[in-house]
């Protein structure tokens, strides 16, 4: 195992406890600057993500974090993994955390994005105690619309607007209060039958407990603080973060490439912050607000 830092490669040998939980074929490769750890240490936000598309073939996934740079996402650290479970991530943040004490700095950020993964979240939460763990938004609509196509809901989704109005004004309760979310799933959930009233109790079942509704709901994190400091959730498009990734990795990327922002969903997070702020102060109604952001909930089917 090793630890590609600054262009210097560190083996990295387990000792203890710690190398009873790992098998031989374990293998991670993190890959950071040291201007790039300083970086995170003076962020306030993060995010995180895993692709399996750009890997090479001994791997399992290239997980990635990211610091949210006045607005702007930009790559940090690049970890090649074997495996997605608790021990791989503890691995790779102990390491980052190892590395930043010896610059002298401290990781201790206030809010972390990721997707919705089991080993993940409760990982971040061991290592960095103080941080908020915030579920990705763009994760959150896949996987709805996974359980869209799951019941058969795939063509009437396409073809009625009546049903395909329903589920993404679904996904658009994310941008509703922790507080009103249930009004808001309850308000359209009346008066449905059959798979689509199936899937509103999966959406109960699975995200709207105590535990899940905090992690997806993206209010606080749309209308909270200055521009420069909002989360870009909307922005996270996993396409363009692919070739970025094929661009990083074969050495094409540029500072421009890692810096630029797609005006397109710029606009869209304005728009969002506009429609919540009409809705606080009540010139939207609840089932307004809805329609309004239907618009610009995910298209993945």
């Amino acid at each position: 195992m090793s630890l590609v830092y600054e262009g210097r490669v560190y083996k990295l040998k387990y000792t203890g406890k710690r190398r009873k939980c790992w098998g031989e074929s374990k293998h991670i490769l993190v890959i950071a600057t040291g201007s790039n750890i300083r970086l995170l240490a003076t962020m306030q936000t993060w995010g995180m993500d895993g692709t399996f598309k750009v890997v090479p073939q001994w791997y399992q996934q290239l997980f990635t974090i990211h610091a949210f740079v006045a607005g702007k996402l930009v790559p940090a650290v690049y970890c090649l993994c074997t495996g997605k479970d608790i021990g791989t991530y503890g691995f790779i943040f102990q390491a980052l955390i190892n590395k930043a004490a010896v610059l002298g700095v401290n990781l201790n950020p206030q809010a972390i994005i990721c997707e919705l993964e089991t080993a993940l979240i409760p990982t971040i939460q061991g290592y960095f105690l103080n941080t908020r763990v915030q579920g990705c938004y763009f994760h959150f609509c896949q996987a709805v619309h996974r359980k869209v196509s799951e019941l058969g809901l795939k063509t009437r989704y396409r073809t009625e607007e009546a049903t395909r109005r329903k589920i993404k004004m679904l996904l658009a309760t994310s941008f509703l209060p922790v507080s009103e979310a249930d009004t808001g799933v309850r308000l359209l959930e009346a008066g449905t039958r059959g798979t689509l009233a199936a899937l509103f109790q999966y959406f109960r079942q699975e995200w709207m407990t105590d535990e899940r509704l905090p992690l997806w709901n993206v209010y606080n994190i749309g209308t909270v603080g200055s521009t420069e400091k909002r989360l870009k959730v909307i922005t996270s498009e996993q396409g363009v973060m692919d070739t970025l990734i094929q661009q990083v990795l074969s050495g094409n990327a540029t500072v421009g490439d890692l810096r630029r922002v797609n005006k397109v969903y710029t606009e869209k997070q304005q728009r969002v912050a506009q429609y919540t702020g009409e809705y606080t102060n009540g010139s939207r109604t609840l089932e307004q607000l809805l329609e309004a952001l239907m618009y610009i909930t995910r298209e993945l089917i």
